[in-house]
């Protein structure tokens, strides 16, 4: 069965009983997977009747569709409409065959997107688009290649879904299963984080107050406790920043050749058998995305990390915030899909230096709210030294955890000072 007869199929079956517009709702269908236009208007009307819940009924289809009917309009006449009913409704359809239907409409739309980004990609090098232009084309094949419908909802007790949860803790304090949670290697902070795969962690703070660094120090501490792949989009540093950052962290550069192979020798043996990644390519929220995907099935990577964000080129809306929000939830419904966690890192807004407690706090996330909401825990680094010269000792560093959906919130004070190593708990 082709998709347009499913597509038929699947209408004919609502129209006979309005309940299976739920059902194939719950299955994840959306208007867009219609390939035919006058069955996508139909599928919107039908599932808005059953949001106000109603119908879909077939007496009311001509009132709703009045405006549609007519020369130039999608229905030329009274009569096509008509006829498009009359033939809708004698179309052979199941209800134990609803799932199948759903399923084949999603094929053929993935199948569409696929075929449509690579005709695009093709008249894009023809035309000689930018390669950056070229490879956001591009991310639209991945989206679809990795698409799976929803499958129909199937709601849980709630007494069975925290029985499940108390078996696997046991199990894991057992010694029976891994644990999931995810250590940043600082004590500290490992005191009152909470970090698991599936979540997003947003890491923020002003300029130059280490939020990269306490990133990057995250992603290499995870990536040498538990032996796996790390990855780090920089969106902000190239290869030789990137260099010299890691480099003017493991030791002293000095002046001369001696040295520097001195200096070369030292940090080397630290990064040695570090399976941490960084990729400098991406400038786009969506060559980021896919970046992370392609990364977790070539490299098997067990953590991700974005930096940062507001940088990153977003969609086409003219509104800068609705822009920073749908990245902010793309980022977060990656960290879902993969079953890894992702840090976020992300630029502030300046009220803080017009302040007197100088402290970060969730307000002052720049360019939207919908960060804050998608994020499972926010983190903020503050370096009491950058705004006061007599702050001793210079090391001080306060990484705030200003919010977290399953955890507390707190500070945990680390040491760290630019050019002087990775962020660590404080030394005695």
């Amino acid at each position: 069965m082709g998709s347009d007869n499913s597509e038929r199929a699947l209408l004919a079956l609502c129209l006979r009983r309005p309940e299976a517009v739920d059902d194939a709702l719950s299955h994840g269908l959306k208007a867009s997977y219609f390939g035919s236009g006058k069955h996508r208007l139909l599928w919107k009307g039908f599932a808005e009747d059953r949001a106000r819940g109603i119908g879909p009924d077939e007496a009311t289809l001509y009132d709703r569709h009045e405006s549609y009917v007519g020369e130039g309009r999608i229905f030329d006449s009274w009569k096509s409409f008509n006829d498009f009913i009359k033939e809708l409704k004698v179309s052979p359809s199941s209800k134990h065959s609803l799932s199948g239907y759903v399923e084949k409409i999603a094929e053929s739309a993935r199948r569409r997107q696929i075929v449509g980004a690579a005709q695009s990609l093709i008249a894009m090098e023809q035309d000689s688009y930018s390669m950056e232009s070229i490879l956001e084309e591009a991310s639209k094949i991945t989206s679809a290649s990795n698409w799976a419908p929803e499958g129909a909802s199937d709601p849980l007790l709630a007494y069975d879904i925290v029985e499940d949860y108390f078996d696997e803790l046991e199990a894991q304090r057992r010694g029976e299963r891994a644990t999931t949670l995810v250590l940043t290697g600082v004590k500290a902070l490992d005191d009152i984080l909470i970090v698991r795969p599936g979540q997003m962690v947003v890491v923020g703070g002003r300029p130059k107050q280490g939020k990269t660094h306490l990133t990057i120090s995250i992603l290499k501490n995870i990536a040498k406790i538990y032996s796996k792949p790390a990855l780090m989009i920089s969106a902000e540093m190239g290869r030789v920043q990137l260099g010299e950052r890691m480099a003017t962290s493991g030791a002293k550069m000095g002046i001369t050749v001696g040295e520097a192979q001195s200096a070369r020798e030292l940090v080397l043996e630290q990064w040695q058998g570090v399976p941490l990644y960084f990729d400098d390519k991406p400038k786009s929220i969506n060559s980021a995305i896919t970046a992370i995907r392609t990364a977790k099935r070539k490299l098997g990577i067990c953590v991700a990390a974005v930096d940062y964000l507001q940088l990153l080129k977003m969609g086409n809306d003219s509104n800068r915030e609705r822009q920073v929000a749908e990245a902010s939830s793309s980022l977060k419904r990656l960290a879902m899909e993969l079953d890894i966690p992702i840090f976020v890192v992300a630029q502030l807004n300046r009220k803080a230096d017009y302040r007197d407690n100088k402290r970060p706090v969730l307000s002052d996330l720049r360019d939207s709210g919908q960060i804050e909401q998608d994020a499972d825990a926010v983190a903020f680094v503050y370096r009491p030294a950058s705004y006061d010269d007599e702050y001793e000792p210079k090391s001080d560093v306060e990484v705030i955890v200003r919010a977290q959906r399953n955890g507390p919130t707190g500070t945990a004070r680390c040491h760290w000072e630019p050019g002087e190593g990775w962020f660590q708990d404080v030394r005695d």
